[in-house]
């Protein structure tokens, strides 16, 4: 135990050391190459293993994560309210308004807390207490909101959890100056945000998945290997990486299956949620077990 806290505190002072906005990081991926190869993945994203239609309070799902044994906390991006999702239901069961109407983008369930991502950037916090019915809680004293000091003008669309920093990525859409797509890191411990690394897109380009610029629409951390898998939806891809942002694979998605993909969280055991916007019509949510 005491080895691997120790390795854990080095890994959190070494990675935010490296980080601090405005520094050019050690670790940042730059990988030179033209031409690239996709590692396997070991999920079958054209065949899901299930597929099921949200009820129409997630027709504009837009974030996923797992919440607890058979259920996902959900957002949606028109009001300030988590979902509480029943797998084998298929239905909600439980839901918190934690705030007024805005365009939330991503939610996150870590140590009995859930927290939620606005677009521009700013965080809401609060704890859940499983019950049967809507809790009017938005406003008051159990919610906290954080705001998080972002360089420029952001669009944020992507929100998970990293457990080995204890931190929240935080996954820019668009950002100031660049087409290039930072990923910030918000400690949990320190309470600080530090800029994480960088996706430079002439990498992405290299796997020749497609002509678009990778927006990412959701990011999520892969509970075995640790690696990040970032959706987009602006160019239908899933894209895996290293904590240092070395690109691994670019996936193309099927567009029939996922319209609009942006929401992404994994099970313990592995297996992958995706959920895609319903794009006029019911949300869509798909589940992708590890392949044999």
């Amino acid at each position: 135990m005491l080895n691997r806290i120790t390795l854990a505190s080095l890994l959190l002072i070494t990675f935010f050391s490296a980080c601090k906005p405005g520094k050019k990081k050690a670790d940042e991926a730059d990988q030179s190459t033209t031409t690239a190869v996709s590692a396997p993945i070991p999920y079958d994203l054209a065949n899901p293993t299930q597929s099921q239609k949200l009820p129409a309070d997630l027709r504009e799902i837009s974030g996923l994560s797992y919440y607890k044994p058979g259920r996902l906390a959900c957002v949606q991006d028109e009001v300030g309210m988590v979902y509480i999702y029943d797998l084998k239901k298929q239905a909600v069961v439980d839901n918190h308004v934690f705030g007024p109407k805005g365009d939330f983008e991503g939610v996150e369930y870590v140590d009995k807390t859930l927290y939620a991502l606005r677009s521009d950037g700013e965080l809401y916090a609060f704890e859940h207490e499983d019950g049967n019915g809507i809790k009017i809680l938005g406003g008051s004293p159990e919610t906290r909101h954080i705001k998080i000091d972002l360089p420029g003008k952001n669009d944020m669309e992507g929100l998970g959890y990293d457990p080995q920093l204890d931190a929240l990525l935080l996954a820019t859409k668009d950002g100031p100056n660049t087409d290039d797509k930072t990923i910030y890191f918000y400690s949990l411990k320190n309470k600080t945000l530090f800029q994480g690394f960088i996706l430079k897109q002439a990498n992405i380009a290299a796997f020749g998945e497609s002509k678009k610029p990778f927006k990412p629409s959701g990011i999520a951390v892969h509970p075995k290997t640790h690696d990040y898998y970032l959706l987009s939806a602006a160019s239908h891809q899933l894209l895996v990486c290293t904590m240092q942002g070395k690109v691994k694979s670019v996936v193309k998605l099927d567009k029939d299956l996922l319209s609009q993909p942006e929401g992404i969280c994994f099970l313990p055991d592995g297996t992958l949620y995706l959920s895609s916007e319903g794009d006029g019509k019911k949300g869509i949510l798909l589940e992708f077990k590890v392949k044999e």
